[in-house]
C-alpha cells in the first residue's frame, strides 16, 4: 500500500451573501469507481468505497481545508497565504452516495470567476493510501482502493472529474460549453503565467498548474536546502567548539603536569633541608616542616599564630643564616680549646714540674 494525491471534482452552485462572500454547500465528493490516467496513457479504475469516503476522519479532514483557484499542488503552512481564496466550514457530510461540505469563497477574482462559469466545478485534492488489490464493485472491474482519504484542498475549476453532480450552485442559466480535450471552455483556454521577472505569457490551464506546482517544488527544495545548509553550520561550531575544548583541555593538563613536577621538586628540596638538620619530614605538611626547622635553628622566633608568608620568610632566614651560626659555633669552640691550653706549663719548665711532682708524690692531672 502506497500514499499518493488525487484531485477529484463537483460543481458549485452558489449565492453571494451582503458581505460579497460565495456561499454553498455543494457536492465535492461521492463514492463509485473514478478513473486515472498513468504516466503511460493507460486507464486505471481506482475504488472509493464507502466505508472509506464516509470515514469519520475522513470527514474531519474537510474542516477549515483552504478553497484554491486550480490545483496547485499540497497546500500547506508555507503557501497557504498565496492560493487560498476560500475556505471549507465545517467537516464533510454524507448526503446519499455523495459528500456536501458548506463552502465560503472570499476572493473577489475567485468569486468573478466562479459566477462568470469560468470556474464552475469543484475539484478535490487529497491523499490516500492506495490498495493495489484489484476486484469488482456492483459488477464493474477496478484496479484498486483508495483507503485512509484525507482532505487537502478545494479546487475552483473548469471541469471536474465528477462532472454536474460537483458544481457551484449558481443562480441563473450560465452553463458554458465545455471543450473536452483541454478541459477549459471553448474560446477562453488560455491563462496568464507570470514568472518571477514579472513576465506574462498565455498558457493553458494545464501548463499554470503544472507550472506553480513546479515552483512550489523549488520553494520547498530551498527551504529544505537552507534547513540543512543551517544544520551543517550548527554540526561545523558544535565540531570546532569540540576542538577548541580539546585544546583548552591539553594545555591545562599539559599545565597541571608542570605544576606537579614544581611541587615534586619543590618538596624533595625541603626534605633535604629539613633532614640537614635533623628533622623528620613524616606526617608533616611543608609549613609544619617549616616550623620545625625554624624552632631548631631559630628558637628566639616565635611562630604562634603567623601566618604562611611570615613562616616562609622565617624558614628562610633561618636556613641562610645556619652555615654562619655553624662557624660561629666552631669558631667559639676553638677559643674555648685555646684557654684550656694554656693552664698548662709548657715546654722545659712544664717538665721539671712533673718530675718534681712525681718526687713528692703527687699525681699528673689530666
Amino acid at each position: 500500500m502506497k500514499t499518493v494525491s488525487r484531485f477529484d471534482v463537483g460543481e458549485l452552485r452558489a449565492s453571494v451573501n451582503e458581505d460579497g462572500y460565495l456561499e454553498d454547500v455543494p457536492v465535492v465528493g461521492r463514492v463509485g469507481i473514478q478513473l486515472y490516467r498513468n504516466p503511460d496513457g493507460s486507464v486505471r479504475r481506482e475504488l472509493r468505497p464507502p466505508e472509506e469516503v464516509f470515514n469519520a476522519d475522513s470527514l474531519a479532514s474537510f474542516k477549515g481545508k483552504p478553497i484554491t483557484i486550480g490545483h496547485p499542488g499540497a497546500v500547506n503552512s508555507r503557501n497557504a497565504k498565496k492560493h487560498m481564496v476560500g475556505t471549507m466550514l465545517e467537516p464533510g457530510r454524507q448526503d446519499g452516495e455523495n459528500v456536501k461540505v458548506p463552502i465560503m469563497v472570499y476572493d473577489e477574482n475567485a468569486i468573478n470567476s466562479a459566477t462568470s462559469g469560468r470556474t464552475k466545478q469543484l475539484s478535490l485534492g487529497y491523499r490516500l493510501d492506495l490498495d493495489e488489490t484489484p476486484g469488482e464493485w456492483n459488477g464493474q472491474p477496478y484496479d484498486a482502493v483508495q483507503r485512509n482519504i484525507r482532505i487537502n484542498h478545494l479546487a475552483l475549476v473548469s471541469k471536474a472529474r465528477a462532472g454536474d453532480v460537483a458544481t457551484l450552485n449558481l443562480d441563473g442559466d450560465e452553463e458554458i460549453t465545455l471543450d473536452d480535450d483541454d478541459n477549459q471552455p471553448k474560446g477562453k483556454t488560455m491563462q496568464k503565467l507570470r514568472l518571477d521577472n514579472g513576465l506574462e505569457y498565455d498558457a493553458s490551464p494545464e501548463v499554470v498548474v503544472a507550472f506553480n506546482a513546479l515552483k512550489q517544488d523549488a520553494e520547498d527544495a530551498n527551504t529544505k536546502l537552507s534547513e540543512a545548509q543551517t544544520t551543517i553550520s550548527t554540526i561545523t561550531a558544535e565540531r570546532d567548539t569540540l576542538k577548541a575544548d580539546a585544546a583548552e583541555f591539553e594545555n591545562k593538563l599539559k599545565q597541571a603536569r608542570e605544576d606537579a613536577e614544581k611541587t615534586i621538586k619543590a618538596r624533595t628540596e625541603l626534605e633535604a633541608k629539613a633532614e640537614k638538620h635533623g628533622i623528620k619530614c613524616d606526617g608533616l605538611d611543608d609549613i609544619a616542616v617549616k616550623k620545625a626547622v625554624v624552632a631548631k635553628l631559630k628558637p628566639s622566633i616565635k611562630l604562634d599564630g603567623k601566618d604562611d608568608t611570615y613562616i616562609n620568610v622565617a624558614f628562610d632566614m633561618a636556613i641562610e643564616s645556619a652555615p654562619m651560626e655553624q662557624q660561629r659555633k666552631i669558631v667559639n669552640q676553638d677559643k674555648a680549646q685555646t684557654r684550656d691550653d694554656s693552664a698548662e706549663p709548657k715546654g722545659s719548665a712544664a717538665a721539671r714540674q712533673k718530675y718534681l711532682d712525681r718526687l713528692h708524690g703527687k699525681k699528673e692531672t689530666a
